[in-house]
């Protein structure tokens, strides 16, 4: 996190709200392979079994909520949109899923084994509040796991995208949060001790972006910078220059982008 920048968590919190809204609808056919990578490292670092209470925090449109009932887990997903909420109670109406704040979770203390969030600690406005929220609804002995974008040199699949925006709309204003770009892991190490927790294990873990399409990153990175509201010209300039980038990164008529995550682990 920077100390030269002060960020408004209402702010964060509304804008963050709009953005993942209008991606709702989009998100599992465009971002959804993408962060479905880091499900399966993230449920085993949480310790997440069969029988296991589970939290997950920022579900977005359930796919890991879904995934810790495929491993017999019993799970809540939370999230802050009402717009991923209706998708994810649309595509698993079997799970329980609630609206509510990561920063004020609408639980009791002691209530989950593992509390778990993929990819939303970085769109939080008080991550460290929302992490002491996760301490506080652990057992004890519980284990929590979330993990951020890595470092920003290596998101190959993002950085295709943001050359183009700053070559041709240089002034867009992209979604993110505190934690996006941090990949010091003294951070997140000094987070989690803070939080209340302990045996904290901070990891890269090198996930891809896979698609037969670009027009899948296109359609993604349409709704999440909402680039309809930009001047044609640029739109039009910046999605011809991801086009013509995207050829670098196809193999057998795949695109293969590197984007790693830092995954995040700690007891209680």
């Amino acid at each position: 996190m920077s100390a030269a920048h002060t960020w408004d968590p209402q702010e964060v919190a509304r804008f963050e709200n709009e953005v993942w809204s209008r991606c709702a609808p989009s998100y599992v056919d465009t971002f959804g392979p993408l962060t479905a990578e880091a499900i399966p490292p993230l449920l085993d670092a949480a310790g997440v079994t069969r029988g296991s209470q589970v939290l997950d925090v920022g579900t977005g449109p359930g796919l890991v909520a879904a995934a810790v009932v495929e491993r017999g887990g019993d799970v809540i997903g939370i999230d802050f949109s009402t717009a991923m909420l209706a998708e994810a109670q649309r595509r698993y109406p079997e799970i329980a899923f609630r609206q509510g704040s990561a920063d004020e979770l609408p639980f009791a203390d002691g209530t989950f084994d593992a509390v778990v969030s993929n990819l939303a600690w970085h769109h939080l406005g008080r991550p460290e509040q929302a992490l002491r929220e996760a301490c506080r609804v652990l057992r004890q002995g519980g284990r929590v796991g979330f993990t951020v974008w890595g470092d920003p040199a290596k998101l190959d699949a993002f950085n295709l995208f943001f050359a183009a925006v700053a070559a041709h709309m240089g002034t867009a204003a992209l979604p993110h949060g505190p934690l996006f770009g941090v990949s010091d892991v003294d951070v997140f190490h000094r987070m989690v001790r803070e939080a209340g927790l302990r045996d904290s294990e901070v990891r890269e873990v090198p996930i891809v972006w896979r698609t037969h399409s670009v027009d899948t990153l296109i359609t993604g990175f349409s709704d999440w910078a909402q680039m309809d509201a930009w001047p044609a010209a640029g739109r039009e300039a910046v999605e011809a220059d991801v086009r013509a980038g995207a050829h670098a990164w196809e193999r057998d008529g795949i695109l293969t982008m590197p984007n790693p995550v830092i995954l995040v682990s700690a007891v209680k």
